[in-house]
C-alpha cells in the first residue's frame, strides 16, 4: 500500500502546526511550508519526526508569488512524484478597521488567502492525479467568511468567503476523478493570531461563547485529519464548522 503523503501550507504555527502533528502521529509523509521564523519551522519538523512521520520536508512559500508555488510543486514532483492530501491552511489575518484598509493591504490579504490557495491547488492537481487511493483537498476558511468580519476584518472575511466558493467549485469539478474537496470553517481558536487580542476583550469573548471558551488548534486538526482519511471517501463539497456553537444552522 502506498504511503500517504500530505502537503500542509502555513504548517509551523497554530492550526497548521497542530495538523502537522496530527498527521505525523498517523504516519504520513509531510511536506510543510512556512513564510517566516526559520527556527520555529525547523522545530516543528523535528517534532513531526519524533511523532512518527514517515518523512518530513520543509519549504518556504510565498502564496502571492507564482514562481514560489511553481518551485514548490516542482520539488515535490521530483522528490515524491505524487500527493494524497493538500491542506490549504496558509494565510494572513490583519486586524484592520475598514477605514484604515489601504488598497495594498486589501490586495495583500486577498492575494495571499484566496488567490494563492486557488493557484496552489491548481498546480497540485497533477500530483494528486498521480497518487493511488483516496485523494483529498482540505481548505481552511473561517466563520468570518460565513457571517462577516466583526472580530477580524472585512478583507479577511472576503478572502475566507472566496475560499468557500472555490472549494465548492473544485468539489464539483474533481468529483468525477474521485478527488474530494472540503472546507473547514473554524470559529474563535487560540492561535498566534488571536493572541494579538487585548486580554480583556479576549476574556469578554470567552464568556459570550456557548461552550465558554476559545477552541484549540487540535480541535480543528482532528477534523482535518478525519477529512483527509480514506474513511471519509463519500464526503466532498462540505463545510465543517468548528466554532463552539457560535453559528448553528
Amino acid at each position: 500500500m502506498e504511503l500517504r503523503k500530505a502537503l500542509i501550507t502555513g504548517a509551523t504555527s497554530g492550526i497548521g502546526e497542530a495538523t502537522a502533528h496530527q498527521l505525523a502521529a498517523e504516519g504520513y509523509s509531510l511536506w510543510l511550508t512556512y513564510s517566516s521564523r526559520d527556527d520555529q519551522a525547523k522545530a516543528v519538523v523535528e517534532e513531526c519526526r519524533l511523532l512518527g512521520a514517515n518523512d518530513v520536508q520543509l519549504s518556504r512559500l510565498d502564496l502571492r508569488d507564482s514562481l514560489s508555488i511553481e518551485n514548490l510543486v516542482q520539488l515535490i514532483t521530483e522528490c515524491w512524484g505524487s500527493l494524497h492530501v493538500l491542506v490549504n491552511n496558509g494565510g494572513v489575518c490583519p486586524y484592520t478597521p475598514p477605514d484604515d484598509i489601504t488598497e495594498d493591504e486589501w490586495d495583500y490579504v486577498l492575494e495571499t488567502n484566496a488567490r494563492g490557495m486557488f493557484f496552489l491547488t491548481r498546480a497540485c492537481l497533477s500530483l494528486l492525479r498521480e497518487a493511488t487511493g483516496d485523494r483529498s483537498i482540505i481548505n481552511l476558511s473561517s466563520i468570518a467568511g460565513q457571517v462577516g468580519g466583526i472580530l477580524t476584518s472585512i478583507h479577511y472575511a472576503a478572502s475566507k468567503a472566496a475560499i468557500l466558493a472555490v472549494s465548492r467549485s473544485f468539489a464539483r469539478l474533481l468529483a468525477p476523478e474521485k478527488i474530494r474537496v472540503n472546507a473547514v470553517s473554524p470559529g474563535p481558536i487560540t492561535t498566534p493570531i488571536t493572541d494579538q487580542l487585548d486580554p480583556a476583550k479576549r476574556e469578554s469573548l470567552d464568556l459570550q461563547l456557548p461552550l465558554g471558551s476559545f477552541g484549540e488548534p487540535a480541535d480543528v486538526a482532528w477534523i482535518i485529519s478525519s477529512l483527509a482519511s480514506p474513511k471519509a471517501k463519500f464526503i466532498t463539497g462540505a463545510t465543517y464548522d468548528v466554532n463552539g456553537g457560535v453559528r448553528i444552522d
